[in-house]
């Protein structure tokens, strides 16, 4: 059990130092997005709360379409997942991949810090809805992404100034390729949960609280 433990966790996370610098970036991104929501002028405050009010009232109104919201979803979800994963076989591609991990994590912050500043402690429930149910799934697939990129750019470098003979890129890439398909089917699975979950819980927690 635990030499399978361990075995699961080694292909999650492979290599401690890329670990740490993405993690880093994605704890970056939610602090800095939390903190952006909370410094921003009154009048854009206001606006982002308008927003979200309109968002809580549509589905409480059932005027949410949660088939055009799953085909949008999955669409931006799996557009996300290609990007990165294309770019993770280019050595500068990793860059941009980390921009894109601190873009969602700060996007994912923000939208959770407005909930709560538009319906206080009800929104603490209502903010952690949105991330279980829609957001955490998608947050946790570019992180692995975004790792196995930085492994393959590092094992590029590597055969390029070092000569590793050591390394085998076909297996590398089977297991890229694997993590694209493990990606593909938990952001389609995501977007089911977001389009046709979340409006649901959300309306149960206004019916009772809001």
């Amino acid at each position: 059990m635990i030499k399978k433990y361990t075995r699961i966790s080694n292909i999650i996370l492979p290599n401690k130092k890329v670990n740490f610098l993405a993690i880093s970036i994605l704890f970056l991104g939610i602090v800095l997005g939390a903190i952006f929501a909370v410094i921003i002028n009154t009048n854009d405050k206001t606006i982002v709360i308008e927003k979200i009010n309109l968002f809580i009232t549509n589905i409480n109104n059932g005027q949410i379409d949660s088939i055009l919201t799953f085909k949008n979803s999955v669409s931006v979800n799996l557009l996300y997942v290609f990007i990165i994963w294309i770019l993770g076989l280019a050595l500068l591609g990793v860059i941009f991949n980390l921009f894109i991990l601190f873009i969602k994590s700060f996007i994912v912050s923000f939208s959770m810090a407005a909930f709560i500043i538009a319906y206080s402690y009800k929104g603490i429930i209502l903010s952690s809805l949105y991330l279980l149910f829609g957001q955490l799934i998608n947050i946790f697939i570019i992180l692995i992404l975004t790792i196995y990129s930085m492994m393959f750019s590092l094992k590029l470098l590597t055969l390029i100034f070092k000569n590793n003979n050591g390394f085998n890129i076909r297996r590398f890439l089977k297991n890229y390729s694997l993590i694209l398909l493990f990606s593909i089917i938990i952001s389609v699975i995501s977007s089911l949960s977001e389009s046709f979950l979340l409006p649901s819980l959300i309306k149960l927690l206004i019916k009772l609280y809001i």
